[in-house]
């Protein structure tokens, strides 16, 4: 009740100060007589006593003085003064107020929006319940690149073997892989959709219920019962949000699915981003039971040495930890269970390992070290901004010295200085932290734009409360950084000196301080310079690569029947013969052909051909990637892949003759290298005769890359359609001239020969080259432009420093002149002055910026870490930028008039 009564008392003494005031002048008078009245009765007259209780106590004044001192109210009024005194000396000084704002506003504003982005994908708590104790069970392999498991995929024997001995783990569930659980969701519309085939205890174990109805059972899950239960995107689109959608009926696959429970928005697992070899760009619409997957049913019995045969390996598997058991231990476990099962079934597991990663680090994937990067990049930018902020406050300063030592000679102490030049800092931070919020949403919109479009929960980037909370605490931490130097130089200033000499003394001590923080924003600056530059040259060696074809004028869509198990080859392929038929005799209709994979972006696999005729099998320790694709039409022309030797396919090349193939470069150099390729004889995958087919190569085309621009061209092979009868989903349309086909051209011929016709994936090539191309293209941008703002703040910082080192430098440079100096000579002077400057800090940022180019080997391409030209460039730049910045004070000190100039001060 004391502190109640001390903090009300306080409170009321800070609101009321008169009569505060008069309660105590009443207290105090009260002592004083008291004491007075003490010294009477030894015999003093009440003069004399009142006297010598004055000369003991000292003033009544001074004791308000020392008793108003004491308390936090006090405190709390002196900052209410500084708060004030800063908003007026802030509004005196308009210039350097709005100069300060936008200079810290673009540091704020950038490492507001960059945190937004990674907040949202990297430190945001997962939907989940208890998210810290979910992991994936991620398989290892120690082969090399082409032979391990690279997905992290399992058997569901292993699946099964683990979640039988592991310890650690509360319980385990299983889930296909993605690619073996895309689904096609009939109707008027037939549509390509991400479905989730999963164990019956993976909606418990994630610890989300549905939002509406129910999950389905394990029993459910043995008789293999087609339920799904839906996301709330395909219940609100389907169904509009109706609770009737239970009990339902909906087609997929032109089967009948029966719909027993929604799920909440916010759940989504386990695919968050898109797929690109299916072009299905949405997250899981639907989950089912495991057992239901039309591509395959996983198996209870069965020897485990045949589940890593071709193909088995197609899970994934998701645990939750136990509550007192961390990911350290439960990897222990996990090593200890894969070194048994690798004895017991060698065949099969002898080279494989479990890691157990935390399910946010899964769902981030590859994404977390260009945003850490990224975020890196912003924060050197805000160090910039702020050394740039100190700069011109040092600067400004010195024009406040004659003011801040009068404050010092009238009883001001240091950390009273002190306090005042940070509650400016403070106050200016709070308008730039302001202002930087205003700029990060259009920065955050710019960011969402450019990204690439598999950067998982990027949707869920927005301004919250742990965003502006973040900006209030930089803006904060910014008015420490930049306040905290001038607030120390000039506090420790002799304030007698200082008025004796004026302000150029101040100018000449500080003038060493803001050279070195010139030269620390130079240095800063050439290491974003130089991390922009190997980046936007490795951007531009990519485009610079030739893809093998030519992409302009083509359109690509892909078409898939609704049901394909249902419809016979022959239907199938008859539909892609009239498809072709109808779009040739559409005008500006070059050439049109299908095939059933454009690109092999995650074909990590090496293979060899089984037999080729004269040569012996192939060691398997050769082996490297080769795939096969199956084409109709004029593909070849359609592409403009060039044929060098032999002949396309023609319709000749049917069902009843001699298999035929063309291959490329790459594929005629690992097999016949230097020889000639036409009519040399394979076996390999036709599947007329189960591969005891030869097959006769009939044409050479030149290598494109299908395996993507960055790496080296693959072995392929092409066959024909008409062949070997597997489909060719993949349309490739040319145009002869002009724009390409509208896309709603495309949409109703394709639906005018087939209404049950599934279409997704319609863009140009140029636009499929494009996000191969996106994170790149996502680096260089915003390395770019934040490197460009690194360069305008450096150059900002040599402008204010040569700005003020003139101003103050005026009778000086008035006495050069009147001594004979020339112009030139004024100009050399300040030109050598901002070079000194610079040129210290890119000294020291030469060696952060090879430091810093290191970190990113892994991320340039066609150059390495110490390309002269991104050094030179960055250095140039900044060479520029200093001298561009010394030209205008340079252009005002040649004015200087030695008359005026030696009465200015």
């Amino acid at each position: 009740m004391s502190l109640l009564r001390n903090i009300a008392s306080r409170l009321r003494s800070l609101l009321e100060k008169k009569r505060a005031a008069g309660e105590l002048d009443e207290e105090l008078y009260g002592f004083l007589e008291m004491a007075a009245e003490e010294k009477t009765k030894q015999g003093m007259t009440p003069k004399e006593a009142l006297r010598a209780v004055r000369l003991e106590r000292g003033t009544l004044e001074a004791t308000k003085e020392i008793i108003h001192s004491a308390g936090w109210a006090f405190l709390l009024e002196t900052c209410w003064q500084d708060f004030c005194y800063g908003l007026r000396a802030l509004r005196k000084s308009p210039g350097f107020a709005v100069l300060g704002v936008l200079i810290l506003a673009l540091g704020i504003g950038a490492n507001t929006a960059v945190f937004s982005v990674v907040h949202a994908v990297l430190l945001r708590p997962l939907p989940y319940n208890d998210p810290d104790r979910l992991a994936m069970l991620w398989v290892s392999d120690t082969r090399s690149v082409g032979w391990a498991v690279s997905d992290g995929s399992t058997s569901y024997q292993d699946y099964l073997e683990w979640r039988r001995q592991v310890h650690s783990f509360q319980d385990l569930a299983v889930f296909y892989k993605r690619g073996w659980s895309v689904v096609t969701l009939t109707g008027e519309e037939p549509k390509k959709v991400q479905g989730a085939f999963v164990s019956s205890n993976f909606f418990p174990l994630m610890g989300v219920p549905p939002l509406l109805g129910r999950a389905f059972t394990e029993e459910e899950l043995r008789r293999r019962e087609r339920l799904i239960v839906l996301s709330y995107g395909v219940w609100q689109s389907r169904f509009g949000g109706s609770p009737e959608a239970l009990g339902q009926k909906l087609y997929i696959d032109g089967k009948p699915w029966q719909v027993v429970g929604v799920m909440p928005p916010e759940f989504r697992f386990p695919f968050l981003a898109g797929n690109w070899e299916d072009h299905i760009e949405d997250e899981v619409q639907l989950w089912a039971p495991l057992t239901t997957n039309p591509s395959d049913e996983p198996s209870a019995s069965g020897s485990l040495n045949v589940t890593r045969s071709p193909g088995k390996a197609r899970f994934q598997v998701v645990g939750r930890l136990k509550p007192t058991v961390s990911i350290g231990t439960a990897q222990n476990e996990m090593d200890t269970i894969a070194r048994r099962l690798a004895g017991e079934y060698p065949d099969s597991n002898k080279t494989l390992g479990v890691r157990v990663r935390r399910l946010d680090e899964y769902i981030a994937g590859e994404m977390r070290r260009p945003l850490l990067l990224l975020s890196l990049c912003v924060l050197l930018l805000l160090l910039i901004a702020c050394t740039n902020l100190a700069t011109l406050s040092l600067a400004r300063g010195v024009a406040r010295a004659r003011e801040l030592a009068v404050r010092a000679a009238i009883g001001a102490t240091r950390m009273r200085v002190v306090r005042q030049l940070l509650t400016e800092s403070a106050l200016l931070a709070i308008l730039a932290g302001g202002t930087g919020l205003l700029l990060a949403g259009p920065t955050v919109r710019m960011i969402v734009a450019l990204s690439p479009v598999n950067i998982p929960r990027l949707d869920e980037t927005r301004m919250d409360a742990a965003v502006l909370a973040f900006s209030f605490l930089l803006a904060l931490l910014c008015s420490l950084a930049f306040g905290l130097v001038p607030a120390r130089r000039f506090s420790a200033c002799d304030p007698h000196e200082l008025l004796k000499t004026g302000q150029q003394s101040t100018a000449t001590n500080t003038l060493p301080m803001q050279g070195l923080l010139v030269g620390a924003q130079f240095a800063l600056s050439l290491v974003l310079l130089v991390s922009a530059g190997l980046l936007i040259r490795s951007f531009v060696k990519v485009l610079e690569i030739d893809p093998g074809f030519r992409p302009d004028h083509i359109l690509t869509v892909r078409m898939l029947v609704s049901d394909p198990d249902a419809a016979p080859r022959g239907r199938i392929a008859d539909y892609y013969q009239r498809v072709l038929e109808r779009l040739r005799q559409i005008p500006g209709v070059q050439a049109a052909g299908t095939v059933s994979n454009i690109f092999f972006l995650e074909e990590n696999r090496n293979h060899a051909l089984r037999q080729v005729e004269g040569h012996p099998a192939e060691p398997e320790a050769n082996w490297t990637p080769l795939v096969w694709a199956q084409i109709g039409g004029d593909y070849f022309r359609a592409m403009g892949i060039p044929l060098l030797k032999g002949r396309y396919f023609h319709s000749l090349d049917g069902p009843g003759s001699p298999p035929v193939a063309i291959v490329n470069q790459t594929l005629a150099k690992r097999y016949w290298p230097g020889e000639d390729p036409i009519g040399k004889r394979l076996k390999g995958f036709d599947p007329r005769g189960q591969n005891d087919d030869w097959v006769t190569v009939v044409g050479l085309v030149a290598d494109m890359r299908s395996h993507g621009l960055e790496r080296a061209p693959m072995a392929e092979i092409y066959e024909a359609q008409a062949q070997s009868g597997e489909a060719t989903p993949n349309l490739v349309v040319r145009t002869s001239s002009g724009p390409v086909l509208p896309a709603e051209t495309i949409r109703a011929t394709l639906r005018s020969l087939d209404k049950g016709v599934i279409l997704s994936g319609i863009e140009t090539m140029q636009d499929v080259l494009h996000e191969q191309t996106a994170p790149r293209r996502f680096q260089a941008w915003l390395m770019g432009l934040f490197s460009s703002l690194a360069l305008l703040l450096a150059a900002a910082g040599v402008y204010g420093v040569i700005h003020y080192f003139v101003a103050q430098r005026i009778p000086e440079i008035g006495i050069r002149m009147a001594f004979g100096a020339s112009r030139t000579d004024i100009v050399v002077l300040l030109l050598r002055r901002a070079v000194r400057f610079a040129g210290t800090g890119l000294a020291v940022g030469l060696a952060l910026a090879y430091w810093s180019a290191s970190l990113l080997k892994k991320m340039l391409f066609g150059i390495t870490d110490t390309d002269p030209l991104s050094f030179v460039g960055a250095l140039s730049l900044l060479v520029l930028a200093a001298l561009a910045a010394t030209y205008f004070p340079a252009r005002r000190a040649t004015r200087v008039d030695p008359m005026v100039a030696l009465r200015y001060e």
